[in-house]
């Protein structure tokens, strides 16, 4: 193992026993990261959010994280709102995260989830991701770095990232299969809560170079026969 060496995970959304299979053939690394979207559509993202809390999984913020984040911070401030921000973040796949907290996808059981989800102290840890971390030849981020590009693009952009002098890794946009283009980005996310697999790669920082591509199919526990790739 080299000190520069580090495993990235794509997107996980809540596949907690795809993650568990996957993290347990990451080994000789440094340490581990995620692209972000640890949350929503799957079933378990109370599980795999504790998961990566429990073993130092460290991971940026993706658009999923903000929104509920999002949805959560505005209803403090504004009593009595319509839950515009909690509305969008529920019918985007957040009613799942609700249910694997309270055991209700009941839009009405909102506040619920929000109390609960920070007295788990799952809320200030999602709070604390970065949107990027970066190193020496390698950058991670949860959607490609675009020129000209800000906060919001960080967490959304599904446009073909900058040239960088470093590695762009990044997931956000499901793809059937890894797209690595050497020296200039790699797209992790494989759809896992898709019915498809999740995948992780092995990166020596110091150079930007894929030295290893782990992949793991979907565990049954965690597949929804209903689901669909969204490209």
């Amino acid at each position: 193992m080299s000190n520069s060496d580090i495993a990235v995970i794509g997107d996980i959304h809540g596949c907690y026993y795809t993650l568990k299979k996957l993290y347990s053939r990451l080994n000789n690394v440094s340490e581990i990261y995620s692209v972000g979207d640890l949350i929503d559509r799957g079933k378990y993202s109370k599980a795999v959010v504790e998961f990566c809390r429990s073993n130092s999984i460290k991971s940026v913020r993706g658009n999923h994280e903000d929104m509920m984040l999002k949805s959560i911070e505005k209803s403090d401030k504004f009593m009595g709102f319509m839950f515009k921000e909690a509305e969008h973040y529920y019918h985007n796949g957040g009613k799942e995260t609700q249910n694997s907290y309270i055991d209700s996808r009941s839009f009405s059981d909102f506040k619920k989830f929000k109390q609960r989800i920070k007295d788990s102290g799952h809320f200030d840890f999602i709070k604390s991701f970065p949107l990027k971390y970066e190193f020496k030849k390698v950058v991670i981020s949860h959607a490609g770095i675009i020129s000209g590009g800000d906060d919001i693009s960080i967490l959304w952009n599904r446009r073909t990232p900058a040239m960088l002098d470093k590695l762009q890794i990044f997931g956000h946009t499901p793809l059937r299969e890894y797209v690595y283009k050497k020296d200039y980005y790699t797209n992790i996310d494989t759809g896992c809560v898709f019915n498809n697999k999740l995948t992780a790669v092995i990166v020596d920082t110091d150079t930007g170079i894929i030295k290893e591509v782990i992949d793991e199919d979907c565990d049954e526990n965690d597949v929804d026969p209903e689901a669909e790739m969204e490209l």
